[in-house]
């Protein structure tokens, strides 16, 4: 064996040609399972908002068999979730605002962390004398009856075609973008350009918090329409009444 020590073998290491190519393959490889990621996150919100919104349909009609009438939407830029009904005279303040999420036992904000909005026909949320007595129920007849007129039509444009006629409450979350609904802590968000997402929205002239107009918008979302509608029709609520004994 030869006595000369062994000599090692120069490293060859990575010159930046090479480790700028893997960087380049890293960044790639991590933007391409962001983006899956984020869309992932973005149809399990909009699922659960579904599901949360059928739950609270089925909150309101299980509320109006009990009361014989629907709620009072809850204040939109401040209160504590509950319905803003008049003891004195048995009616809603105003037809509009948020949903009382408090009196109906529900979530407050949909997966984005915002109100509902809520808009009720006031004839199906009223209890007119002398049927009113506070703490009771209303009686058959003193808020709605089988041929009562409700207000709302929820259309697939605005001014477009009709999909629910005459609907007596419509609830709405404003998506991901959140254009014109309300926070927890009771401001509103900007309006948006999209004025189909504008036919869903409160409107606060001088502060006080009024709809647009009695048409809604449902339709399939587009990029600058996310909103996800849901309305009580007079079918299913009349048939729930008359189910629990409250119709005809």
């Amino acid at each position: 064996m030869s006595g000369r020590p062994l000599q090692a073998l120069p490293s060859a290491g990575f010159t930046l040609t090479e480790l700028a190519v893997v960087l380049v393959i890293v960044s790639l490889l991590i933007g391409g399972l962001l983006v899956p990621l984020s869309a992932q996150i973005d149809a399990r919100n909009v699922s659960d908002t579904r599901a949360s919104l059928a739950e609270i349909r089925e909150a309101l009609l299980g509320y109006a068999a009990v009361n014989g009438r629907l709620p009072c939407p809850a204040v939109a830029t401040a209160g504590d979730g509950s319905e803003q009904f008049d003891l004195l005279t048995g009616q809603c303040p105003s037809e509009v605002g948020v949903l009382p999420w408090a009196t109906l036992g529900v979530r407050e904000t949909d997966a984005w962390g915002r109100r509902y909005t809520y808009r009720v026909t006031r004839v199906f949320a009223q209890c007119v004398a002398p049927a009113y007595v506070l703490g009771t129920p209303c009686t058959p007849g003193y808020s709605f009856v089988l041929s009562s007129p409700a207000g709302l039509d929820v259309r697939s444009t605005a001014g477009g075609s009709v999909i629910a006629s005459k609907v007596p409450a419509v609830v709405i979350s404003h998506g991901k973008n959140g254009n014109g609904a309300y926070s927890r802590t009771g401001t509103q968000f900007p309006t948006g350009a999209d004025v189909d997402e504008q036919e869903n929205q409160l409107i606060s002239p001088a502060g006080v918090v009024t709809m647009a107009n009695f048409d809604f918008v449902s339709k399939t979302p587009t990029a600058t329409f996310d909103d996800e509608v849901m309305w009580i029709s007079p079918g299913v609520l009349f048939n729930r009444m008359i189910s629990v004994g409250r119709l005809p």
